[in-house]
């Protein structure tokens, strides 16, 4: 898809899939993202620089996990797949786990995340005047950008 011309800056229509093998064989649709946040990814480190004390600066290229973050609403349907996966994980005392894809339509681009565990959780949402959004981190080895 040539979308170089009708690019624009919209999430709206993103879409986020998640396959837990042994849980959820097919990819199961992630929904009902927070008002503000859906899917960010942490800023990785992949160069290391050293400055010697003779004022050489070396470089080195370092293996890097990606953490991805999902943010869904308190009353998101999609949280009881994240429950579940944390559930069935406890239950077998084993990682489980997952791929995902998310598209983001508005510029051409999906990611294709590869080997990736659920690594941060909180155990329910905040309970303040209302309900808090959740955040979930899953940690990838690859996290692989492509077009649409």
């Amino acid at each position: 898809m040539d979308n170089q011309g009708n690019m624009t800056i919209t999430a709206a229509n993103s879409s986020f899939y998640l396959t837990v093998p042994g849980l959820y064989n097919a990819p199961v649709k992630i929904e009902g993202f927070s008002t503000d946040a859906l899917v960010s990814g942490e800023a990785i480190s992949p160069v290391v620089a050293e400055m010697g004390v003779d004022g050489h600066l070396s470089f080195g290229w370092v293996p890097t996990s990606k953490a991805v973050t999902v943010t869904l609403a308190a009353d998101s349907p999609s949280r009881q797949i994240m429950d579940d996966w944390i559930t069935y994980q406890d239950a077998r005392r084993e990682v489980m786990v997952c791929s995902a894809e998310f598209s983001l339509p508005g510029i051409g681009r999906k990611y294709i995340g590869m080997r990736g565990a659920i690594t941060s959780a909180p155990p329910m949402p905040g309970a303040n005047k209302t309900l808090q959004a959740t955040a979930y981190t899953i940690t990838f080895e690859k996290w692989t950008p492509a077009v649409i």
